[in-house]
């Protein structure tokens, strides 16, 4: 028999982890197309780069195209942001229930559980800023492309600024892949110690 007054903290603790899941669905959506942006826009920046200055008006029409498509990556990286602050308004509730918690193992790994996700969410603020900042500086370059005076010092300087911000981008990405890793095998942790079935 349950007892009297509703669910177990454990149980509450289980909604509110499947509830952020499903929060995080969004964030999930459009991770696919935002990869196909970013390809498209590499096979318009490699079309620009094998153009000469002779055909400068093919050069400024292939730059309005990947003007449009930094603004689509733009938005979808909104929506990402979005979503991912859903999913932590709702993860906040957590504490509460870890507080009602009786066993020390189950309290242990919930804090740790805990944690984990808040960094998570703190490395998804510093990736998509920098994904951002790399977005701002793609830009930038096709900005510049479509100016008929660029010099190729010009251009260079704004290409290494570029492969910088997404050097930085890839690092922060591997590291939030790795807190996603560890926060799920601690949540399946948390599951069996707590005896909860998941299909």
């Amino acid at each position: 028999m349950g007892c009297i007054g509703g669910d177990s903290p454990e149980e509450n603790i289980y909604n509110v982890l499947e509830e952020t899941v499903a929060k995080e669905e969004q964030y999930v959506e459009v991770q696919k197309p935002i990869q196909g942006l970013e390809k498209k826009e590499k096979e318009i920046y490699s079309e620009i780069m094998n153009l000469g200055m002779k055909e400068f008006d093919k050069i400024v029409k292939l730059s309005d195209d990947a003007l449009k498509n930094i603004s689509e990556r733009t938005n979808y990286i909104e929506k990402e942001r979005k979503a991912m602050k859903e999913a932590k308004e709702t993860f906040s509730d957590l504490n509460g229930f870890i507080t009602e918690l009786d066993d020390k193992k189950l309290k242990d790994e919930a804090g740790k559980l805990e944690d984990t996700m808040k960094d998570r969410y703190k490395l998804h603020k510093e990736l998509t800023d920098s994904y951002l900042d790399a977005l701002s500086k793609d830009k930038k370059l096709y900005e510049l492309f479509k100016n008929k005076e660029l010099t190729m010092e010009e251009m260079e300087k704004q290409i290494t600024s570029i492969n910088e911000a997404y050097e930085k981008t890839i690092e922060l990405n591997k590291e939030f892949n790795t807190s996603t890793e560890q926060y799920n095998n601690l949540k399946q942790g948390f599951y069996s110690t707590a005896g909860i079935e998941v299909e």
